[in-house]
C-alpha cells in the first residue's frame, strides 16, 4: 500500500509543483499557509506537506513542520544542508548560511533540553550549530562552524571552538549585496533594493 501511495505521489508531483507555483508562488508561502491551517485546527493537505518536505529534502535540508518563523529567513547560498528542529523558533530577518543546524537536545540529563529560540536579525554563519533549549538574542552573530550550547545576550558574537561570546552594541546584521550596480538588502527572506 505504501508503494502504491509513493507511486501515486510521484505521478502527481509535476501537477502539484505547478499548482504550488501558481497558487503560492514558492514553497515558503506554501509552508506558511499549511502552518496557519494547522494552527486553526484545519486539516492541511498531506500531499502539499509532502511536496513541501520533498522540496527541502532535495536540497539536503530538513525544516521541521512545527518550526516557527516570525518572517522568512534569507539563505544567501540556498537552503543547502540546513537542519531546523521541529520545535525551533526563528525571529524575523534571520540570515542563515549553508550547513547550519538549529537542533533540539533530547538528552534527559542535559542542562538545556529542548529546541533553540533565535531572535530577530540573527546572522548565522556556514556550518554553525545551535543546540538545545537556549535563547540566541536579537541581532546576534554566530561565526562559521561555531557551536552554541548556552544563551547569547542580544547584540553578541559567537566565534569558533571553543565558542566565545563577545558582547557588542547595536549590531546591524543586515545582509547586503550589490547586484548589477544596485545596493540590495535581505528583508523577509528576499533581496530588495536598499532604501536610505
Amino acid at each position: 500500500m505504501e508503494l502504491f501511495r509513493s507511486v501515486l505521489f510521484f505521478l502527481r508531483l509535476p501537477f502539484v509543483r505547478l499548482y504550488i507555483k501558481l497558487r503560492y508562488k514558492d514553497y515558503w508561502a506554501l509552508r506558511e499557509h499549511l502552518q496557519v491551517k494547522d494552527a486553526r485546527r484545519g486539516k492541511p493537505s498531506r500531499l502539499l506537506w509532502r511536496a513541501c518536505d520533498r522540496h527541502f529534502w532535495k536540497q539536503g535540508s530538513f525544516i521541521g513542520r512545527g518550526a516557527r518563523f516570525a518572517g522568512r529567513p534569507y539563505f544567501p547560498h540556498g537552503c543547502v544542508g540546513v537542519f531546523i528542529s521541529n520545535d525551533a523558533v526563528i525571529g524575523k530577518d534571520a540570515v542563515i548560511f549553508q550547513q547550519v543546524t538549529i537542533g533540539s537536545n533530547t538528552l534527559p540529563d542535559s542542562k538545556h533540553p529542548g529546541a533553540p529560540t533565535v531572535g530577530d536579525g540573527a546572522y548565522i554563519g556556514a556550518g554553525a550549530k545551535i543546540i538545545g533549549g537556549i535563547t540566541v538574542g536579537d541581532h546576534c552573530r554566530i561565526g562559521a562552524n561555531a557551536v552554541v550550547v548556552k544563551d547569547m545576550p542580544p547584540h553578541s558574537v559567537a566565534v569558533c571552538a571553543p565558542t566565545q561570546i563577545i558582547q557588542k552594541e547595536n549590531l546591524d546584521n543586515t545582509f547586503r549585496v550589490k547586484i548589477n550596480g544596485v545596493d540590495c538588502v535581505s528583508r523577509d527572506g528576499r533581496l530588495v533594493k536598499e532604501t536610505n
